[in-house]
């Protein structure tokens, strides 16, 4: 889907994804803004302390550790800003395969992903399943910054929720930009 760049897109997924009160679990340190995108959806945002030794990316183990009853999923972000660190391939798996046991979902902000060239930390988190969510952004691939243009893969079950939410925040209701915007 085509968005009004990755920041468009992260806050189009926490509206259709995080209800009042939700728990969305993020890496600490992360981008400041995501926080926000799960605030705004009347979320809330855990924040789990990460260490170098663990790439400043959230494992496996944390997820099982601090899923709670009020959470429903996990925000990431690989290659992460402001760390510029990937989860490993393979680690973001077993965090995938944790949150899908608990009936949540799995975020993945790879707005950075084109500048990683490591086999083992350069993959799309969409290799490991159709139900990941994959954020990203025209301008960091295409040098097109300020443009404000990204797109997010969701699951086909939420194509309808995502069109209908960015029907109402972005686009006006004339015979024009319908066509455009649910083209």
């Amino acid at each position: 889907m085509i968005t009004a760049g990755a920041s468009g897109a992260l806050l189009l997924a926490c509206a259709a994804l995080v209800g009042r009160d939700d728990e969305v679990l993020m890496p600490d340190p992360s981008y400041p803004c995501n926080r926000q995108f799960v605030q705004a959806a009347d979320g809330r945002a855990v924040l789990l302390p990460c260490s170098a030794s663990q790439r400043f990316q959230l494992c496996a183990d944390q997820v099982l550790e601090h899923w709670g009853p009020q959470t429903r999923g996990v925000l990431l972000a690989s290659p992460s800003n402001p760390t510029g660190t990937s989860m490993a391939s393979d680690e973001l798996a077993r965090v995938h395969e944790v949150v899908s046991q608990r009936g949540g979902f799995t975020l993945v902000d790879e707005i950075y992903l084109g500048l990683s060239f490591d086999k083992a930390y350069g993959q799309s988190a969409l290799t490991h399943s159709e139900d990941i969510i994959s954020i990203n952004s025209f301008s960091k691939y295409f040098n097109m910054t300020g443009w404000r243009l990204g797109w997010m893969v969701v699951p086909e079950r939420l194509v309808d929720v995502i069109e209908r939410l960015t029907q109402n925040a972005f686009c006006e209701k004339s015979r024009f930009s319908v066509s455009v915007c649910t083209g």
